[in-house]
């Protein structure tokens, strides 16, 4: 990671450049200290916890069903991403891929020391390297480019093109490090971070395309196809799009015309086919699968609307900040030089997926990170025109806002565990009721060191006064890495109580294994049929369900399904493409979010309400589980599936709004055709 690859000297632009700067002020960072700085970052947050709502645990949930066929069995998991038996459409297999795989090489080298959970986080740390890596070989082989070069010196002593270059980079990697939009993203289990990761590489690309035109393009054909394997087509047609557009218009990418036909072609070609055709080859009836994502893609072109609008106006600008008030003072600063690469590539890239946003009502956050690689490159360059006085009012911005942070964090912590001052411990405990102080010596000397790495890195920029090219973002990035890490530690345990799902899984656990020693209204007691090809009784992944027996779902989302799945170890109906249970089920677990149960009758049948529960820092989240105790299916009955990821939204009676994949829903005791029926059964 960081080193680099070529020391071809690339000649000086001899025209007039906005930047003044001396050799000693391209101080470049040690490459140990930036590897160290981006553990740093996404370390704290992804140790010691459960999978938390929403994406998180959706995420993990896909990558789990993966690894132990816990969903459609077989290959079929790994082919058609789902969360024990629920489809999920809106994103591609990538980011899962990786994960259930990482699920399974821990579990073979290291038992069950390493939990299914953390494993499929080291996917996030992959991705995450992935994408800053990227960003800086991209802004390193732009910023040698001779036009992006500072001006010479009349006496000589002008930064070295390959030195610009590096610290350019390096002030790219710490820009993107100090952008607030990124810090919870970073630190989750979805397809968000493979996606920042994709845009990075077609960004590097790119870069690369200028001296290497076949592996640059190379690059650019194997981002298309991750990003169509991670978001969908939406990012992977607009990196095409930009791409066509630099070759076709800006003389510096022009050579690379032919290199576009003779590789980029055929490799994207063939990427994107591969995932569909080996899904046509195991799946006989794989046109319904395929029609159904296509379908749900589609969706994603629906264009802007007020609310998608009214979101990306309130939010962009502090969740891009450090980035966009730098990139848009080295637009400015460089405005003579539209043209050339150093510009033209980020500003390309970022009018590029501002096009992608407006194509959508998507409203879920990842979409955020869409402009964030070619902001995040063009700020990079703005750092060398930046004034002195622009530079301090970063600074002190940044020492002030993330130093009263930080006290407050600790403050709180204070509080919480002491008591005292008593009125703002009360406030502080309401935030998650029912979470008990812990004090942990580890959690306590990390938040330690953190603090006082800050006050180190702190009374180096007052008292040395260091002219080197990424001082003003320093103490941002700096400063958000160490809120992080002080809110990630000494308030970890809060935050995974109020985010996961865990003792309310314990509950619905609690009252499956009670229901379950009572005599079946039979007269029998419940047990799989003889002949059942359904799961045996007590399996492994499905320890509080009696074999032959499952639990149907009406309006749980995907984060839910995926946590009670994973914690309580139930087996759910598989649900189709229109959002209707396939499975007769004994019980059905009913997700609402009012204290009264819905109105709207229940699945034909009697059914006896056996449980009721929810997580202590949520009021308005309830969960009802009922037995059946009459004659009645629950076959085709809609599960309404909340994937909570601002596409989908549920009217008051729990209806999904909105087109669904299939225009007809089968009814109630129709025979349906399962995903998992039309599978050629893996070995």
């Amino acid at each position: 990671m960081f080193s680099l690859n070529s020391n071809t000297a690339l000649p000086r632009s001899t025209n007039h450049s906005p930047a003044r700067l001396i050799a000693s002020d391209t101080m470049k960072l040690p490459r140990w200290a930036l590897v160290a700085l981006c553990l740093v970052y996404i370390l704290p947050g992804l140790i010691g916890r459960d999978p938390w709502k929403s994406e998180d645990a959706a995420g993990f949930g896909v990558m789990w069903t993966m690894a132990t066929g816990a969903g459609y069995g077989g290959i079929a998991d790994w082919l058609l991403p789902n969360v024990a038996g629920a489809p999920v459409l809106e994103s591609g297999p990538l980011m899962y891929w990786v994960g259930a795989a990482l699920i399974n090489l821990c579990l073979a080298v290291f038992g069950h020391a390493v939990d299914a959970a953390l494993a499929a986080r080291i996917a996030t740390v992959f991705f995450f390297f992935v994408a800053v890596t990227g960003v800086w070989y991209a802004t390193y082989l732009v910023g040698r480019r001779p036009a992006a070069q500072p001006a010479a010196l009349a006496f000589g002593g002008q930064p070295e093109a390959r030195d610009y270059g590096r610290v350019l980079a390096d002030g790219a990697l710490l820009i993107l490090l100090a952008t607030i939009g990124l810090l919870v993203r970073a630190h989750e289990s979805s397809s968000d971070v493979a996606m920042l990761a994709m845009l990075s590489i077609a960004l590097y690309g790119m870069a690369r395309s200028l001296e290497f035109h076949n592996q640059g393009v190379g690059w650019i054909a194997l981002a298309i196809v991750g990003l169509m394997l991670s978001r969908g087509p939406a990012p992977a047609l607009a990196i095409l799009a930009l791409w066509l557009v630099l070759i076709a218009f800006n003389k510096d990418f022009k050579p690379a015309r032919r290199a576009t036909a003779i590789v980029l072609a055929p490799l994207t070609i063939a990427g994107l086919a591969a995932w569909p055709l080996v899904t046509w080859i195991a799946v006989p009836d794989a046109a319904t699968h395929i029609n159904a994502r296509l379908s749900e893609w589609a969706r994603y072109f629906g264009g802007i609307d007020a609310r998608a609008a009214g979101k990306y106006v309130r939010t962009l600008p502090w969740t891009t900040w450090i980035a966009w008030p730098l990139a848009f003072w080295g637009v400015w600063t460089w405005r003579k030089r539209l043209n050339s690469v150093h510009i033209a590539l980020p500003g390309g890239f970022v009018l590029a997926m501002l096009g992608v946003l407006c194509s959508t009502s998507d409203t879920s956050d990842g979409q955020l990170l869409l402009v964030l690689p070619g902001l995040v490159m063009l700020a990079a360059f703005g750092l060398p025109t930046l004034r002195r006085g622009g530079a301090n009012a970063f600074d002190w911005f940044s020492l002030m806002l993330y130093s009263i942070v930080a006290i407050f964090i600790w403050f709180a912590w204070f509080a919480r565990m002491t008591g005292a001052p008593e009125g703002f411990a009360r406030s502080i405990a309401r935030l998650v009721p029912g979470a008990t102080p812990e004090f942990r010596p580890i959690v306590f000397a990390i938040a330690i060191a953190a603090t006082i790495a800050w006050l180190a890195i702190v009374r180096w920029r007052i008292v040395s006064h260091p002219k080197v090219l990424w001082r003003s973002v320093v103490l941002a990035s700096g400063g958000l890495i160490l809120v992080w890490t002080l809110t990630a530690t000494l308030f970890l345990h809060a935050i995974d109580y109020s985010r996961t799902y865990r003792d309310v899984a314990g509950g619905l656990s609690t009252a499956l294994t009670a229901a379950q020693k009572n005599v079946a209204p039979s007269g029998k007691r419940a047990r799989a049929p003889a002949g059942s090809t359904g799961m045996p009784a007590r399996d492994a992944r499905y320890g509080n369900v009696l074999g032959g027996s499952c639990i149907a779902t009406d309006g749980l989302g995907l984060a839910q399904r995926a946590s009670f799945a994973w914690f309580a170890g139930v087996r759910f109906s598989q649900v189709d493409y229109a959002g209707n249970n396939i499975d007769e089920c004994n019980y059905l677990l009913r997700q609402d979010l009012s204290r009264k149960p819905r109105e709207e009758a229940l699945p034909q049948g009697r059914w006896k309400l056996l449980w009721e529960g929810r997580r202590a820092a949520d009021t308005d989240e309830r969960f009802r589980l009922y037995q059946k105790s009459g004659n009645g299916t629950t076959r085709g009955a809609g599960d309404a599936i909340d994937r909570n990821e601002g596409r989908d939204t549920l009217s008051p009676s729990g209806a999904l709004i909105g087109p669904s994949p299939n225009a007809e829903s089968p009814a109630a005791g129709q025979n349906i055709t399962r995903p998992a029926d039309v599978l050629k059964k893996a070995p």
